[in-house]
């Protein structure tokens, strides 16, 4: 629901032209006037705006409407509340137009890129000059963020966000679990594993044979086999796209614009590269040019996008969890299956998703730095909570792990697991 000072913002500014031009006398005009600007400009900030997870639930309050565009980007599939009134969210952001704090302790990088300052009370994230306090996680939600207008969304959300309402889910009985879910007739099929093992090629595959998409790289495990997309979208490399041929015929424009620049960069860049010439400069700048075409070489597509390329209008938001893939990349040529325990997934799970956290949990050991008598490992406490629950909620769960070269054909993986279920 849009609050009623939106509403009448266009009006109001068409009542503030034809106070202007009136001909009334100058005072009058001028007061006029300023009421109505300060009325038109507070809403440019919208009030609340929410988005509603499985079991967690995440509130912005006083941003700038303008980042609504980025916020639900960020939070496809599930859509933007904007809306008044009172709710008990899990994580709370609150931009504030406040000067920058004073600081009394500051971490500058540390191999990391990262700068941190505690004001005695919090400590506070530091980019592009401006600042964003990080609540203490080891109480559980509600977790607040205090951040000053103008902290990039981005950073927010990816780097803070994102793992708080992970926490939050935690806290409700629920795990994000590091991996891709399709679904398929109405049954929910996890694959899992380590970064770069293959689990968004492999569900590609597998919606290319006719299955719908749920979620990629998490994905929400709830009680009684309950299996949800996690927001964050969905990462698409070139060398698979031979492999995907609905998916190749039907990527945005965007993304193949920027794959084709990946193409020619790959090729263009080659010689520098691989060039292998001694001395730190060159070596510097070969590293730099295989960051940059790595990065070019993967397009980043919306939940809904890939959805509506195979046919649905966004990913399945609700479906049973009927099992859980676990990859291992190996060295051979071979793709095998076999059975596992649900305690053995669920250590792998949660260590998977423990070293994915790694950055958030950096900035807790920032945290425990600055105030080093009040909190405890989080990290730890996290893994070992995560796995005990996984446990627990695989029972009964079709549980395999799945050995295979990466990169490789997706579709002999996929078609692995399917011989399997």
């Amino acid at each position: 629901m849009v609050s009623a000072r939106a509403a009448l913002t266009p009006m109001i500014k068409h009542r503030a032209k034809t106070v202007t031009n009136a001909k009334l006398p100058r005072t009058t005009r001028a007061t006029v006037s300023s009421i109505i600007a300060r009325f038109a400009g507070a809403a440019k900030y919208s009030a609340q705006m929410r988005f509603e997870l499985p079991r967690a639930s995440i509130c912005f309050r006083h941003f700038e409407r303008q980042d609504a565009c980025r916020l639900r980007s960020e939070f496809d599939p599930y859509p933007l509340l904007d809306s008044d009134g009172e709710f008990t969210d899990d994580v709370v952001v609150e931009a504030a137009a406040a000067s920058a704090p004073h600081f009394v302790d500051v971490q500058n990088p540390a191999a990391d890129g990262c700068v941190t300052g505690s004001d005695g009370h919090d400590l506070h994230i530091v980019e592009g000059g401006r600042a964003c306090a990080i609540p203490r996680f080891d109480g559980g939600p509600p977790f607040r963020f205090r951040s000053q207008q103008g902290f990039p969304v981005r950073t927010l959300v990816r780097s803070l966000l994102r793992p708080a309402l992970q926490l939050a889910l935690l806290h409700h009985g629920c795990v994000a679990v590091h991996g891709t879910a399709v679904d398929l007739d109405g049954a929910g099929i996890v694959v899992a594993g380590w970064s770069e093992s293959g689990k968004t090629e492999t569900a590609l595959a597998l919606l290319e044979g006719g299955a719908s998409f749920v979620s990629d790289k998490w994905t929400i495990v709830a009680p009684e086999h309950e299996l949800a997309p996690f927001p964050i979208s969905v990462g698409v490399r070139r060398w698979v796209l031979p492999y995907l041929p609905r998916l190749k015929s039907s990527l945005p424009r965007a993304a193949r614009l920027q794959l084709g620049l990946a193409a020619a960069a790959a090729v263009g860049t080659r010689p520098i590269r691989r060039g292998g010439r001694s001395g730190r400069l060159p070596q510097l700048a070969s590293t730099n040019l295989e960051r940059g075409v790595t990065l070019l070489e993967r397009a980043a597509l919306a939940p809904s996008q890939v959805s509506r390329i195979y046919g649905a209008e966004r990913p399945v938001m609700r479906t049973e969890l009927r099992a859980v893939v676990l990859l291992t990349t190996v060295s051979s040529d071979t793709v095998a299956l076999r059975t596992v325990q649900p305690r053995w997934a669920a250590r792998r799970l949660a260590r998977s998703a423990s070293y994915e956290r790694r950055g958030f949990f950096d900035l807790h050991r920032r945290l425990r730095y600055s105030f080093p008598d009040s909190l405890d490992d989080l990290e730890s406490t996290v893994e070992i909570s995560e796995e005990q629950l996984l446990t627990q909620l695989l029972e009964g769960t079709m549980l395999f792990e799945a050995t295979a070269p990466f990169p490789t054909d997706p579709r002999r993986v996929a078609d692995a697991i399917l011989r399997h279920l």
